[in-house]
């Protein structure tokens, strides 16, 4: 085989490292598992060699050279050592469910400046996400969407990458999309809800426009919240629309995707990345079959990552460097988002030629995003 058809090998050392995974204790401000856990259950689910799965805040420094190959999901609590040890040992991949180099982690609608607030583009430095990226194997993003919102942050200088076209389902999921398209179809008549929407405090999720758009066709739509993941699709599956409007990032859009593939009506926008990826066009068949092979794909693409060597010739950080920048980029970012928005705010500001022109493009770019595709009407 060559290296680009080869798997990993069977004794491959493969460590996925996370915050939190699936199976952890819950509070009861996130009861159930995120979005994000369920992708990266779904794709040990699919794993085609052991992996060992590691909290990120209990990984130690020493345990990194262990490993031939260590995947980066959510890692927000990884600290100094811990970075500097994975990008001493080149051996990782970055497997991105939202936006890492942000300090709103594309929650946009919280940060103080225009360019992230009505632009949706993030201009947030984040020099140990760096760290990680100019030492990666790889980076997995879910669509290309996702990956378009990382390379038009000015810091960000590129890293091998791979694109999934979705979030990653699991087989329970498939079984039950399956025996729904076995029963009869009359039985959509029968859907328990005509419309349906998504709570979320978060104002990027579009929980309020959602709504709204629902009211304006004289529908008072049913509200999914505090469910169990199981009671969602349940949800889903015996609802006629599914309502989703996001208003600044959306990686991909887990639930438009469930939703469309248990039956349901989809209308969203051009913010929601699966809505920017061809298979969405495609006829129900044909999407499935793409979106049940995303676990397959995701390891092809790990084991196409493994195959290449370390990175080399960067000058590795200090690890006094890397703590005063581990401490130091919260601060820096809000900082600098706060000094944009008092630039924004100044009347010199549309006179500032290209920095103003790039804002506008932004928002314009952004605001068409926000207009729902086609297919308005409820069915």
């Amino acid at each position: 085989m060559t290296s680009s058809t080869m798997g990993l090998p069977p004794g491959a050392r493969v460590a996925f490292v996370a915050d939190q995974f699936a199976d952890a204790p819950r509070t009861p401000d996130e009861p159930y598992p995120g979005g994000a856990e369920l992708t990266d259950a779904a794709a040990l689910e699919a794993a085609p060699v052991a992996v060992s799965c590691l909290r990120s805040a209990e990984l130690e420094p020493e345990q990194v050279g262990e490993f031939d190959l260590l995947i980066l999901g959510n890692t927000e609590a990884l600290g100094a050592k811990q970075v500097q040890a994975l990008a001493a040992h080149g051996r990782h991949v970055l497997f991105e469910h939202d936006l890492r180099l942000c300090r709103w982690r594309g929650n946009f609608p919280s940060a103080p400046d225009r360019m992230h607030r009505l632009g949706a583009t993030c201009t947030c430095p984040h020099p140990v996400a760096h760290a990680l990226f100019d030492s990666a194997l790889g980076a997995i993003f879910l669509t290309e969407s996702q990956r378009r919102h990382y390379a038009r942050n000015p810091y960000y200088k590129g890293v091998p990458y791979a694109v999934l076209g979705s979030s990653l389902m699991n087989r329970a999921f498939f079984s039950e999309v399956d025996r729904l398209h076995a029963e009869a179809k009359e039985k959509q008549e029968r859907r328990e809800h005509r419309t349906t929407v998504c709570y979320s405090g978060s104002a990027s999720k579009g929980f309020e426009e959602a709504r709204a758009f629902c009211r304006e066709h004289g529908e008072d739509p049913f509200v999914i919240r505090h469910l169990r993941p199981e009671e969602v699709l349940e949800v889903l599956a015996h609802s006629r629309n599914f309502v989703y409007l996001p208003q600044s990032f959306e990686a991909a859009g887990r639930m438009p995707l469930e939703a469309r593939f248990l039956g349901a009506h989809v209308i969203t926008n051009r913010v929601t990345g699966i809505a920017q990826e061809p298979w969405w066009q495609l006829d129900d068949e044909a999407a499935l079959e793409h979106v049940r092979r995303a676990p397959e794909r995701f390891w092809q693409h790990v084991a196409r990552f493994y195959q290449r060597p370390a990175r080399a010739g960067r000058p590795a950080e200090t690890l006094a460097a890397l703590t005063i920048k581990s401490a130091a980029r919260r601060p820096l970012a809000s900082a600098l988002a706060a000094g944009r928005a008092a630039l924004e705010a100044s009347p010199l500001y549309p006179n500032l030629g290209l920095a103003a022109q790039t804002l506008e493009r932004a928002m314009a770019h952004h605001e068409r995003a926000l207009a729902p595709l086609n297919s308005l009407e409820l069915l």
